[in-house]
C-alpha cells in the first residue's frame, strides 16, 4: 500500500523484519532517473526511520527483468523449502 510521497520518493510497502528493522520498497528518483529501491531501514531512538546501506536500487526500465529473475528464484525457493521439510520429517521419524 502506498503510504506517502516525500522528495520524489513513494513508499510502496514496509515489511517488518524485527523490532526496529524494516524493509522498505520504494519508488524514487535520482538525477532525473526513476528507481525501484528495496532497502533495509532502522528506527532511531526518536522514532524516525532511516535507510541503511544494505539494499538495491534498480532503474525501473529493468523491472520486468527483475520480476522474471524473482520468478525463477521462487521456483528454487520452493524446492529448498520442500527439501527442508523432508529433512525435518526424517529427523523426527
Amino acid at each position: 500500500m502506498a503510504e506517502n510521497v516525500v522528495n520524489d520518493e513513494l513508499l510502496i510497502e514496509s515489511i517488518n523484519k524485527d523490532p526496529g528493522n524494516r524493509i522498505h520498497v520504494r519508488l524514487s528518483k535520482f538525477r532525473e532517473r526513476n528507481y525501484l529501491d528495496i532497502r533495509n531501514f532502522y528506527e532511531t531512538e526518536g522514532g524516525e526511520w532511516k535507510p541503511t546501506r544494505k539494499g538495491i536500487s534498480v532503474p525501473i526500465e529493468f523491472y520486468e527483468d527483475l520480476m522474471a529473475a524473482l520468478g525463477k528464484a521462487k521456483t528454487e525457493i520452493d524446492k529448498r523449502l520442500a527439501e527442508d521439510e523432508q529433512s525435518e520429517k526424517a529427523e523426527e521419524g
